[in-house]
């Protein structure tokens, strides 16, 4: 995940969260992006590099092959601290994050 975190960072995005073996990342949001999409492609692009990359080490270890999937979308999204009492962090909401979503999931 630190490779993938890394390039995620190098490329101006926020890191979300950490859901089972996915990354969900943003940009534009907290600091305005001007070309937030190029952004997210480019670290998309990028962290297929670092993947490719990373086989030989890990077919060494005895690490098998991860695949790698990704789902971007653009739209108008809520992003701030949602929760509750009980729990509280800074993500974003909408049609638009479910959609980015589900195209990450039709890469299967």
């Amino acid at each position: 995940l630190q490779a993938m975190c890394e390039v995620i960072v190098h490329s101006k995005g926020t890191l979300d969260k950490f859901i089972g073996d996915c990354i969900m990342a943003l940009w534009n949001a907290p600091k305005h992006l001007k070309n937030h999409e190029s952004a997210a492609v480019g670290a998309a692009l990028e962290m297929q590099a670092q993947l490719v990359d990373l086989h030989p080490q890990w077919q060494a270890e005895g690490i098998p092959k991860i695949r790698f999937r990704v789902g971007i979308n653009t739209d108008a999204v809520l992003v701030g601290n949602f929760g509750c009492e009980y729990r509280i962090s800074y993500t974003v909401l909408g049609d638009g994050v479910n959609l980015a979503s589900r195209l990450e999931a039709a890469n299967k």
